[in-house]
């Protein structure tokens, strides 16, 4: 069930249930007549559920239920004493004072919440284009690396969870890297042995940087193995099929992708045809063959067009101008 529409099915159903239970409950002094009372104040709890998952809009849809259901009620007890009937009228000023202020207060932190999350983003992306720049001459193969995962994720049927932890490795995939000496990192030529062998060490690295920053957590496993292949010839543990994250099995194909249809110093980007040529031939070896299926189904167009987003994304995010490929 759509997460929206399960919302708003609770939501409904508690109103229903404290309807009826507040109809039903005697109203005759003492024990019978508290059960009656504390009925009506449970009103309240679906206005704040609604006011939390749907705002202001919400809040008040939820009163105005309640206040459809409970006024009857009112006027049907309008010949008692007259505290009763103003106890009564402040009861449902009560829940349209609540469902306004609850609405409010939830937008209000809801947008303080969404600042947080885009100086966060922000933060990295500022951190991530500096370490792309520094190794591939370009500002934005992580931050195009990252929405393609996500669009092959969301192909895939990844679920909230999975699509927070694929983002997020691949935004940070490199960022072991921080410390790879400028020599070996930017050598133009092929690595001697012990180079290698430091160069390898940046999966590691980059899962004990994640691991200190609590949010990250669940990206550090995938991070680490984003250099795993899936016939187990990739590093650093050897790992095959299964045994590799599906979120860096994901980002192993977008990220190939990325680095063949981008221009790198040492040569040009290769036309979409060629890359995707190199990726089925790829399949099986280095990629798993059941999502290089679901990366063909999307087209280059498609994929032009998520690049040309990301530059002006990630722009509006760092306040400057990035230039990049699309």
């Amino acid at each position: 069930m759509n997460k929206h529409l399960s919302r708003f099915v609770t939501i409904c159903v508690l109103i229903l249930f404290i309807g009826i239970a507040h109809w039903v409950t005697p109203t005759e002094p003492h024990y019978p007549h508290t059960l009656h009372v504390m009925f009506s104040k449970l009103f309240i709890l679906p206005i704040v559920l609604a006011a939390i998952w749907f705002e202001i809009a919400g809040a008040q849809l939820a009163a105005l239920v309640i206040s459809i259901i409970y006024v009857p009620h009112v006027f049907m007890q309008w010949g008692g004493p007259f505290p009763e009937n103003v106890n009564q009228l402040g009861e449902v000023l009560t829940i349209w004072v609540v469902a306004i202020l609850s609405g409010i207060f939830s937008k209000i932190e809801k947008g303080n919440l969404r600042k947080i999350a885009e100086t966060h983003e922000g933060s990295l992306i500022a951190l991530v284009a500096a370490l792309d720049a520094r190794e591939h001459n370009t500002r934005l193969h992580s931050l195009r690396v990252k929405e393609y995962a996500l669009r092959l994720g969301f192909e895939i049927g990844l679920d909230k969870k999975q699509m927070q932890i694929l983002g997020q490795m691949a935004l940070l995939h490199d960022i072991g890297k921080i410390g790879t000496p400028d020599e070996i990192l930017l050598k133009p030529g092929r690595l001697d042995d012990r180079e290698w062998h430091l160069m390898k060490e940046h999966s590691q690295t980059g899962r004990k940087i994640l691991l200190s920053v609590p949010f990250l957590k669940n990206a550090a496993e995938a991070v680490y193995c984003h250099h795993e292949w899936y016939d187990g010839s990739g590093y650093p543990r050897g790992l095959r099929g299964s045994q590799i994250p599906l979120e860096a099995r994901i980002f192993a194909v977008v990220d190939v992708f990325d680095a063949l249809s981008s221009d790198r110093p040492y040569r040009k980007k290769w036309d979409y045809q060629r890359v995707e040529d190199e990726i089925i031939k790829a399949s099986g070896t280095h990629f798993d063959p059941e999502i290089v299926k679901v990366f063909l189904q999307i087209s280059e167009h498609q994929w032009k067009i998520i690049a040309k987003n990301v530059s002006l994304h990630a722009a509006n995010l760092t306040g400057q101008e990035i230039n990049g490929q699309s």
